[in-house]
C-alpha cells in the first residue's frame, strides 16, 4: 500500500476526481463524482418500482463487477509495510480506524457472505414493510461513510429501502460539508439518500431521534456511519417486525478490521450481551435452552448494540423512543431494551441478518467526558426502572452517581406507568439471570477476607462463559472485583460467573465459570472459618503466596475466610 500521493489529500474532494468507474482509490468525493460527468437522474420512486433500472452511477448500476483483486474487495485486508507503520499509528491514533486503507477500498466493493449455510435457501416475503434507514454521524471519515450509503443500496431489496436518513451532527471535516450535498444529489436517485444537518451539537441519541420523526418508513433501521450490510441483511428482520410488530429485530453483527478495513466473520459464532452491575456491555453466548432446533432460529437478546436493528415506527414512538434527556452516547442500549422488555416488547437476534461493523474505541467523543456522560445517563436508566436495592450495586461502582442531578424524569416515569411495565426483578429474573443479585437468596455476600493474610477473593473484572483462575488480591471491598454471593442453594458467585473446582486433588486451582451453562459446584462455609468446596471435600487455602485447594484443616490459619455480610 502507498502512502504517498493523492491517497493522503483531503478525503472527499479526492473522491470526486475520477478514476475507474467501479473503483475509488480515495476518499476525495472530487475524485469520484467525475465519472465522465454522469449524473443520477431518476428518482427514488423508479429506483424503487424499477427493479432492473439504471441509475447512471456505475458504482450502484455495475455492482458485482469489480475486479476480485483490487485491494480490499470482497472484504480483504489491506496490509501496509513496516515502513507505513508509523503513519498508521498516527492515524490511528487521530482517526481511530486507518482512513488511508477506507481511501483505497472501492467505495461499492462487495463483502463475504457471512450467512449460516440454512439461511441461504430460505425465501421471503416481497410484501414486507417498507424501511428507512438513519444513519447519525459526526466527523465520519468520508469514504467510510460514503460505503456504509453504497453497502445499504446495493445489497437492500429495492422495493423495500424508503430511504437512508444522513444526518450530520454539526461535523467539523470540511469535505462533510457543501461537498457531501454535492456528491448526494449527483449520484443517487433523487430523495432516496437524504441529509439533515444539526445546527449544533446535539450527540447520538438526539441524532437518531431527529432521523426517526422525519423519516416515512413503516419501519426504521438505526446504523452506525461505518457499516456494511451483507447479503438479504434486512430480509429476517422485516419479516420479524411484520410478524410482530412489538419485536425489535436485530441482525448480528461481523467485525471490519478498524486497521485493515478485513470483513471478518466466524462461522458458528453467535453473540448476545450482556452487563454486569458496573453496567459494562460485553458479549457472551447464547445459553442451550435459547437456542431453536434451526440454525436460523431467532434468539432473545438482553441487552442491545446501537447500530442495526429493525423496529416499528409507531411502535418505537409508542414506547418512548429513546430518553431525549440522555446526553451525547452510551446508555441508550440498556435503558431501550430494559424498557422494551419490561414493557410487552421483544428483543430477539436474528442469525441470517448480518453486518459489518468497524469496530473501534469510543467512536463518539464526548464533550465533557466519557465516564461524566455515562454516569448521567445510566442513572437516568436507573432512576426509572431499578429498585433501590439494585441500584446500590451499581454506586458501589459509580459513588458519584448516587447525588447526581439527571433532571426532569416525570415523562420517562409517565411512559413506564402507561405501559404498565414490569419491575428490574423481573427482568432479572426471566432476561437475565446471569446476573447476581449478591443479596438475594444469600447466606453470606460482598467481599471475602482471608482473615490471617487480610486479603481478598478477587475476579479481575473477569465477564465472559469461559473458565478463568480465581485470584486474591488487596481488599478494595468493590463488589465489581470483589463481589461475592454465597448462596441459599450452596453456590459460590461472582456477579456473572460461579466459583468451581475442576480436580478433587490438592494443589488444584480454584477457578471461575458461567453458572447458567457450566457447573454449579456446592460450598460449605463456617463464619471466619473454613471454605469447603463439597464435591471434592477440599478446602480454599492461602498461604500467602498461592490460592490452592487443600485438604481441609479447622486449625489452619490459612482456611479462614470471612464475608463482608452475613445472613446467618
Amino acid at each position: 500500500m502507498n502512502l504517498t500521493g493523492k491517497g493522503f489529500a483531503g478525503p472527499l474532494e479526492l473522491m470526486l476526481r475520477g478514476t475507474n468507474q467501479h473503483y475509488s482509490k480515495s476518499s476525495n468525493i472530487n475524485d469520484d463524482l467525475s465519472f465522465g460527468n454522469i449524473t443520477v437522474s431518476i428518482t427514488a420512486e423508479q429506483f424503487q418500482l424499477i427493479s432492473n433500472i439504471k441509475t447512471g452511477n456505475p458504482l450502484i448500476d455495475e455492482y458485482g463487477s469489480n475486479d476480485l483483486n483490487w485491494l480490499g474487495e470482497n472484504g480483504k485486508a489491506v496490509m501496509t509495510t513496516e515502513k507505513e507503520q508509523l503513519n498508521i499509528s498516527v492515524i490511528l491514533e487521530k482517526y481511530r480506524l486507518n482512513i488511508v486503507a477506507s481511501d483505497i477500498v472501492p467505495l461499492n466493493r462487495m463483502v463475504p457472505d457471512s450467512r449460516p449455510p440454512g439461511c441461504k435457501t430460505i425465501k421471503y416475503s416481497n410484501d414486507l414493510p417498507k424501511t428507512s434507514i438513519i444513519i447519525p454521524f459526526y466527523d465520519e471519515w468520508p469514504s467510510v461513510l460514503i460505503r456504509t450509503v453504497y453497502s445499504i443500496i446495493n445489497r437492500t431489496p429495492r422495493h423495500l429501502l424508503q430511504e437512508i436518513i444522513l444526518v450530520d451532527d454539526n461535523s467539523r471535516l470540511v469535505e462533510l460539508k457543501s461537498l457531501l450535498d454535492k456528491y448526494i444529489d449527483k449520484k443517487f436517485p433523487r430523495g432516496l439518500v437524504k441529509l439533515i444537518r444539526n445546527p449544533t451539537r446535539e450527540g447520538l441519541i438526539k441524532a437518531r431521534i431527529k432521523g426517526w420523526k422525519q423519516s416515512t418508513g413503516e419501519v426504521v433501521v438505526f446504523f452506525d456511519s461505518h457499516m456494511e450490510v451483507n447479503i438479504n441483511w434486512l430480509q429476517p428482520l422485516l419479516t420479524a417486525v411484520k410478524k410482530d410488530r412489538k419485536t425489535i429485530a436485530m441482525g448480528m453483527l461481523d467485525y471490519i478490521d478498524s486497521k485493515t478495513l478485513e470483513y471478518a466473520h466466524y462461522p458458528g459464532y453467535f453473540t448476545r450481551y450482556g452487563f454486569d452491575w458496573r453496567l459494562v456491555f460485553f458479549e457472551t453466548f447464547f445459553r442451550p435452552d435459547q437456542i431453536g432446533s434451526n440454525i436460523d432460529d431467532p434468539r432473545p437478546g438482553v441487552v442491545m448494540v446501537g447500530p442495526a436493528y429493525a423496529v416499528d415506527s409507531k411502535y418505537f414512538g409508542e414506547i418512548g423512543a429513546y430518553d431525549e434527556g440522555m446526553k451525547i452516547w452510551g446508555g441508550e442500549n440498556l435503558e431501550f431494551p430494559w424498557r422494551v422488555w419490561m414493557c410487552g416488547g421483544h428483543l430477539l437476534h436474528f442469525p441470517c441478518s448480518r453486518l459489518g461493523h468497524i469496530a473501534r474505541f469510543q467512536p463518539y467523543s464526548f464533550p465533557g467526558g466519557r465516564r461524566h456522560i455515562e454516569a448521567y445517563n445510566y442513572k437516568r436508566a436507573m432512576d426509572v426502572w431499578m429498585e433501590p436495592n439494585h441500584k446500590k450495586f451499581v454506586y458501589d461502582h459509580y459513588p458519584e452517581m448516587e447525588n447526581m442531578d439527571v433532571g426532569d424524569l416525570t415523562e420517562r416515569l409517565q411512559i413506564k406507568e402507561k405501559l404498565q411495565c414490569k419491575n428490574f426483578t423481573w427482568f432479572l429474573t426471566n432476561i437475565w439471570p446471569e446476573l447476581t443479585i449478591f443479596d438475594r437468596d444469600a447466606l453470606a455476600w460482598g467481599s471475602i477476607r482471608n482473615i490471617n493474610h487480610d486479603k481478598c477473593l478477587d475476579n479481575h473484572e473477569y465477564l465472559f462463559q469461559a473458565e478463568e483462575l480465581l485470584y486474591i488480591e488487596i481488599c478494595s471491598h468493590h463488589l465489581a472485583t470483589q463481589g461475592f454471593s454465597w448462596t441459599k442453594d450452596l453456590l459460590l458467585r461472582t456477579s456473572l460467573q460461579c466459583v468451581v473446582v475442576k480436580e478433587s486433588t490438592k494443589g488444584t486451582k480454584p477457578k471461575l465459570e458461567d453458572c447458567i451453562i457450566g457447573p454449579r459446584d456446592e460450598w460449605k462455609h463456617e463464619k471466619n472459618g473454613y471454605l469447603m468446596h463439597v464435591k471434592s471435600g477440599l478446602c480454599m487455602n492461602y498461604d500467602g503466596f498461592n490460592l490452592f485447594m487443600d485438604k481441609c484443616d479447622t486449625s489452619s490459619r490459612h482456611q479462614t475466610w470471612s464475608f463482608q455480610h452475613y445472613h446467618i
